[in-house]
């Protein structure tokens, strides 16, 4: 697996990035309420609604995700002249997507509406047309391809069979990458259709490829079976690069017809799948363009991916949720402007911070069940730590007696400690900026301080935490280590005279 920094890197690049999506347009219609007793005409739930969400779904929720990673994104699509029409095209242009989508009156938007009871899907209905574009709605939708296909870096497909990639559609998309090769990427449950434009990226899922190599559908061993089958897979798809999706266990990368990469999904509690494909093969084309690399666009897809069903609903996962979950991996965070940003994230998911600080220049036993109770008061536990600097104006030219880098490895070690993060400017040796951006649950220090000797304890009220005091170890500081090991020292030394 790549370095943390390289994915930094990477996701930065993401607005670099220009996308053309093409596909079918569809809405996702999520009717949630309860359900505690049977109709008095059929023998069927009762659904008391409570609200219901409309949100992008098909090639729609793919533009959406590749946006919101950061690409700069045009939407390419025809739909109806209905209302549900109107509401999708409006959300799509909040979101900062450049459309080109058509509206004719003989054609319905696609609808799939959830009826949903504690968080279960109890029926699904689906609507509008999915038979092909007339000859007038083809053309028009054939002109603008032609006008605009060189302008993109990439070109996504997100293609459900509901009428808008047509034959004459793929053989215009063929004859445009002859003069203009693009990146191409394509999501689509009838890959076959697309072997003439030799994609450079397909990603189907495990159940597609099953039923695409018509392979016995396995229960388990389902990443074995899909490995063993990079031949039939290149065949089927003639794709540059096959990323096979399994769920919770992970994805199955191909190159041509070589297995490449595995990557494993990290758990997630309850996860909402709708979508998830989309996110995972718009992270993975930016990931891919970004660095080159099929480990990183597969690591960045899979985190993408993960994030996106621990929501609610059809989703998406952002850039900077994707930063996060890469600073997450890793304890030393090097910047205010990363710190707000995994702050952010641990404050929308309702942890609980704690926040401590100091030099932590001989780590001893003392500091070890100091930071153990620390930890035991919240979720995440962030300690600011003293630069060289810093330590020198506090405590004098001779300390510290261990290096930032030194003191920053051995405290990130401990287990108790999420992340640690360097402070101390010559102007103000006080954790009052990190304060500001942290905006800690609790703000601990040790027994032997008061708040009157905190000057950063207005900052603490200020963005609502509260200062705890942890009893002092008495016999444990590091000045008394200092001390002990000098008076040795020179006892030694006169023992020796």
């Amino acid at each position: 697996m790549a370095a943390p920094a390289s994915y930094f890197n990477v996701i930065d690049q993401f607005s670099s990035k220009s996308v053309l999506v093409i596909g079918d347009f569809i809405m996702d219609v999520y009717v949630k309420g309860r359900s505690n007793r049977l109709s008095p005409e059929a023998p069927v739930p009762v659904v008391d609604v409570a609200s219901k969400v409309v949100v992008p779904g098909g090639a729609a929720n793919t533009a959406c995700n590749l946006k919101k990673l950061g690409a700069r994104v045009t939407f390419c699509s025809v739909t109806g002249t209905d209302e549900s029409a109107g509401e999708g095209i409006r959300i799509m242009k909040d979101c900062g997507i450049d459309t080109r989508i058509f509206q004719h009156p003989d054609r319905a938007t696609l609808i799939k509406t959830r009826v949903m009871v504690d968080g279960h899907v109890l029926i699904r209905f689906d609507e509008g047309s999915d038979v092909d574009l007339n000859e007038a709605l083809e053309h028009t939708l054939l002109e603008t391809l032609q006008q605009e296909y060189h302008q993109y870096d990439a070109i996504v497909i997100s293609d459900y069979n509901k009428g808008i990639v047509t034959n004459r559609v793929l053989e215009k998309l063929c004859e445009l990458q002859k003069i203009s090769q693009k990146f191409i990427a394509v999501d689509s449950k009838r890959l076959p259709f697309f072997c003439e434009l030799a994609p450079d990226l397909v990603k189907p899922n495990y159940g597609e490829v099953v039923r695409l190599l018509n392979l016995p559908h396995a229960f388990t061993e389902r990443c074995s079976t899909i490995q063993a089958a990079g031949e039939q897979v290149k065949k089927a798809t003639n794709a540059k690069i096959t990323a096979v999706t399994l769920d919770d266990e992970g994805s199955v990368i191909f190159f041509a017809d070589c297995f490449v990469y595995r990557a494993l999904a990290p758990p997630v509690t309850s996860p909402h799948v709708s979508g998830a494909g989309d996110t995972y093969i718009s992270a993975f084309m930016l990931g891919y363009l970004c660095s080159e690399q099929i480990p990183v666009a597969a690591e960045v897809a899979t985190a993408a991916a993960s994030i996106a069903i621990s929501k609610n609903e059809t989703s998406s996962c952002t850039s900077q949720e994707l930063r996060c979950h890469f600073y997450q991996q890793q304890k030393f965070i090097r910047s205010l402007t990363s710190l707000e940003e995994i702050c952010g994230l641990y404050h929308a998911q309702g942890k609980r911070i704690v926040f401590t600080n100091g030099c932590f220049d001989i780590l001893h036993s003392g500091h070890v069940s100091y930071l153990n109770q620390a930890r035991a008061l919240g979720d995440i536990l962030i300690v600011g730590i003293n630069k060289d600097e810093s330590i020198r104006r506090l405590k004098g030219p001779t300390r510290p007696l261990n290096l930032l880098e030194d003191r920053l490895q051995v405290v990130a070690g401990l287990s108790a400690v999420t992340h640690v993060v360097a402070f101390g400017e010559q102007h103000d040796d006080t954790p009052i900026n990190l304060i500001k951006v942290v905006k800690p649950t609790y703000f601990v220090k040790g027994g032997d301080y008061t708040r009157a000797k905190l000057p950063e304890a207005g900052t603490v009220d200020e963005v609502g935490g509260e200062i705890i005091f942890i009893p002092y170890v008495s016999d444990h500081s590091t000045s008394r280590i200092i001390e002990h090991i000098q008076k040795t020292h020179t006892a030694d030394q006169a023992a020796i005279v």
